[in-house]
């Protein structure tokens, strides 16, 4: 049975006792295309300000927005005019807007769902990319970190979308997060998270595929307020949850295929989405 554990943090918070989060407090939505619909959802993010939930719902083209009871509220994006979306991945929400990994590119909107501009195009260049993933923001400089999967590599672009650098070299890069001193990196062709420090250097691979008590195949994960690592682990139907030291804390079982998880500002929720029953999962 898991242990519960308690962590100080940076901030001198406690935390969380992820052993009391066994059953779904909501499960939402089915398959579809209606507006309160999800077809493949990719990646989750939370408006830490509002509790509103953003969804990257792939195969509709689109973001839907939920609020934090999972009630649909509006969605923004569809398949047409200047602000198109091909299958968006991931997202990001950083101060008034949301950026959205999509195609081979990166699209900047309101958080309102207001079209703002296209950023970056195909190729293996500067500000070039092929199959964008995962997304995340060093909140102390806003600088953009971005998964360019194909490119075999990290982009990193400054707040007002210039080039600042890349590093690598990965296999296919999918998620990517940030604490004040590792840049936490998961390569989904050998499943492990690599950890960098902040000049780039590799330190150690961790959470390999089938060592010990670890994950099957990774498809997205999130750092919470106390650097505890939640995973969604696409082929064990779980959310398996890590302390810093990368030691097992609890496993949280979900519907079929998770692919995207987050928290929310004081990690009292875990906001799942599941792949193969497309709907919303709050823990």
């Amino acid at each position: 049975m898991a242990t519960a554990i308690t962590i100080e943090t940076e901030r001198g918070k406690t935390g969380i006792d992820y052993t009391s989060k066994i059953q779904p407090l909501v499960c939402s939505t089915k398959r579809g295309k209606g507006n309160d619909k999800l077809d493949c959802p990719c990646g989750v993010t939370v408006d830490k300000m509002t509790g509103n939930i953003y969804i990257a719902d792939g195969s509709n083209n689109c973001v839907k927005v939920f609020d934090s009871s999972a009630q649909y509220t509006f969605k923004f994006g569809d398949s047409n005019g200047e602000g198109k979306m091909s299958y968006p991945r991931s997202l990001v929400i950083c101060r008034s807007r949301i950026l959205i990994t999509h195609n081979h590119g990166i699209l900047n909107y309101s958080l309102d769902g207001e079209f703002i501009s296209i950023i970056g195009m195909h190729g293996n260049g500067e500000l070039e990319f092929n199959c964008p993933w995962g997304i995340t923001i060093n909140e102390s400089n806003h600088d953009i970190y971005i998964c360019d999967s194909l490119n075999n590599r990290i982009q990193i672009l400054s707040q007002n979308f210039l080039f600042e650098s890349q590093f690598g070299s990965l296999t296919f890069p999918i998620d990517v997060k940030l604490s004040k001193e590792y840049i936490y990196v998961l390569d989904i062709s050998n499943p492990c998270i690599h950890i960098f420090n902040h000049n780039h250097i590799l330190k150690k691979s961790v959470i390999s595929q089938g060592r010990g008590n670890q994950v099957i195949y990774p498809y997205s994960f999130v750092i919470d307020n106390s650097n505890n690592i939640l995973i969604a682990d696409y082929s064990s139907n779980s959310v398996s949850i890590f302390n810093p030291e990368f030691q097992s804390i609890h496993h949280i079982p979900v519907s079929k295929h998770p692919k995207a998880v987050t928290v929310d500002n004081h990690d009292r929720l875990i906001v799942v989405c599941i792949h193969t029953v497309n709907c919303l999962q709050i823990f």
